[in-house]
């Protein structure tokens, strides 16, 4: 007989299994979930070296996949200048930020920020290159809103991106003028990206940043993640180091990435014959990714009526649908798994029309083509979803951190009640996974846990509560469905025999606490291969 590991008793274990059954036992041995049952039927397994948890109540879960984030980037992010409305509340409090922060460094060297909400400051408005130029005349500053796909630079930035009057907007991106046709500093999509990688943080401080995001990502109790980034060979490099040495313990799937141009890594990838599912279960190449549209609380992502208080503007789409066809159709004939970041309705139109065209050129069972993000969504897009078998990816934690942001850039707008709609996407049969999007919010299940089911904001204010669902629904896509998303539910997301000991012990029993104290709920114990790697 098979000692186990560990038993954990006198809990709620939450399965997640295909009957949702909730049982008071479990055994682990090994990497491996060994039984699970009752209290004293697993006790009976237990041997002289067997180490006996009691659980006094609390759940017992799957540990959390976070099907859509950026590792790397939120690992950088805690060694950058914080701008987030709880350190940041007005331009002043920017600039007195990035003063001090010019101050630490010698004249020359990148200032990088990330977090502000423009919408959030006193002044309601995007800082300009002439309030950084205030603060550090003699340093290169970019400073990111928190979704990654607005930031500002200054001059100094401008100078050294080459952007000047001259300069024209990149394919899928905007450089933001003044009346007289000055770039004020502020730049959406591509031509943000283009500078970004400008500043960079060196090797030695990147590796620290994962390192950081690996303690971090645990304590939330996540154990996979799908890095979603998929530009910078490094963070390859960064991940096998990390296996290498040991210290690496969340699971990570990695997107590769094509964007404008479209001869970056993601063109590369697909010629070298590689596809979605090499390596291993610690490591592995996931989605092949392109940006398609941009931002909901931004104003960028490609809808197909105008934004409420911008009646010129429908966002952002980075390429014609000919082109997104193009793409498509070749990542699609050399086998991967494609993930389309899409938020608004044109741009989910668009990558459904190229769904559908790719597999009827090619047909392909059990592709698993993914929409990132998947933000508004009407009911003929769910059928359409369903009929195609693509797997939703929703960035529906936004609506609980960003959803004030959300309500002011399109106020009363009946769109909203169609935003990241989990509850009819998963009433039509689709399995939604859900996401963070980190940095861009935090990496914490419990924002998203807690808005899927009470449908509002940080600040109390509801959003589309019709789309509510219950916490078994939601902590299923925070689980198995992300493991569907992955094609790993044969490997984890749920608790049963066999399966990866990838586990998370929370604070309290989740099915028990009043949806207003979700929030209060923390991980106390991680488990990633049946050993414990985060204790609270």
């Amino acid at each position: 007989m098979i000692e186990p590991s560990y038993v954990f008793v006198n809990g709620s274990v939450i399965t997640v299994d295909a009957q949702s059954r909730v049982v008071s036992a479990l055994a682990v041995a090994g990497r491996r979930i060994l039984a699970l049952g009752g209290d004293r039927q697993i006790l009976d397994l237990r041997g002289p070296g067997t180490e006996v948890i009691d659980l006094a109540g609390r759940s017992l879960l799957p540990g959390f996949i976070d099907a859509h984030c950026h590792p790397t980037s939120y690992g950088a992010a805690t060694l950058q200048l914080v701008c987030t409305p709880d350190r940041i509340g007005s331009l002043e409090d920017l600039k007195s930020a990035v003063r001090a922060r010019a101050a630490e460094i010698r004249a020359g060297e990148w200032i990088i920020g990330r977090g502000y909400i423009d919408t959030e400051l006193i002044e309601k408005r995007h800082p300009t290159r002439d309030d950084l130029d205030q603060a550090a005349p003699d340093h290169p500053v970019i400073i990111v809103r928190t979704c990654g796909h607005i930031g500002v630079i200054n001059s100094r930035a401008l100078l050294e991106a080459g952007i000047s009057v001259a300069s024209s907007d990149p394919p899928g991106g905007r450089i933001e003028r003044d009346a007289n046709g000055r770039p004020n500093g502020i730049l959406y999509e591509q031509a943000l990206f283009k500078v970004r990688d400008l500043a960079q943080l060196g090797d030695a401080a990147m590796k620290q940043a994962v390192r950081r995001m690996n303690d971090d990502f645990l304590a939330c109790g996540l154990t996979s993640v799908t890095d979603a980034s998929g530009r910078h060979p490094r963070d390859f490099v960064i991940y096998q180091d990390g296996l290498a040495e040991g210290w690496l313990k969340v699971r990570v799937r990695c997107m590769v990435q094509e964007a404008p141009p479209a001869t970056t890594l993601g063109g590369i990838f697909l010629e070298t014959g590689l596809r979605t599912g090499f390596g291993n279960e610690r490591l592995s190449i996931g989605p092949w990714k392109t940006m398609l549209d941009g931002a909901g609380g931004g104003g960028s992502a490609g809808m197909r009526e105008p934004y409420p208080k911008n009646p010129d503007s429908t966002g952002i789409i980075y390429f014609s649908q000919e082109e997104l066809d193009r793409m498509v159709l070749k990542a699609h004939r050399a086998g991967y798994q494609i993930g389309v970041h899409a938020i608004g309705d044109r741009a989910i139109d668009m990558t459904l029309e190229s769904y559908e065209k790719a597999l009827a050129h090619q047909p392909r069972k059990d592709h698993r083509h993914r929409i990132e993000h998947c933000g508004f969504v009407d009911q003929a897009a769910v059928e359409t979803i369903r009929r195609l078998g693509v797997v939703p990816v929703l960035g529906l934690p936004f609506l609980y951190e960003l959803g004030e942001n959300y309500l002011e850039v399109f106020g009363e707008d009946p769109r909203l009640d169609r935003a990241y709609p989990l509850k009819s996407l998963l009433a039509g049969g689709v399995a939604a996974a859900l996401s963070s999007d980190a940095p861009v919010i935090s990496p914490n299940p419990m924002h998203g846990i807690y808005f899927a089911v009470a449908h509002k904001t940080k600040w109390g204010r509801s959003i589309a509560p019709h789309e509510s669902v219950d916490v078994l629904q939601a902590i299923r896509a925070y689980t198995i469905n992300g493991a569907y998303a992955g094609f790993e539910e044969h490997l984890k997301g749920s608790i049963e025999p066999g399966k990866l000991a990838d586990l998370v012990v929370l604070s309290e029993n989740i099915l028990e606490t009043p949806p207003e104290r979700i929030l209060d709920i923390r991980a106390d114990m991680t488990l990633v291969d049946g050993k414990i790697v985060y204790e609270r």
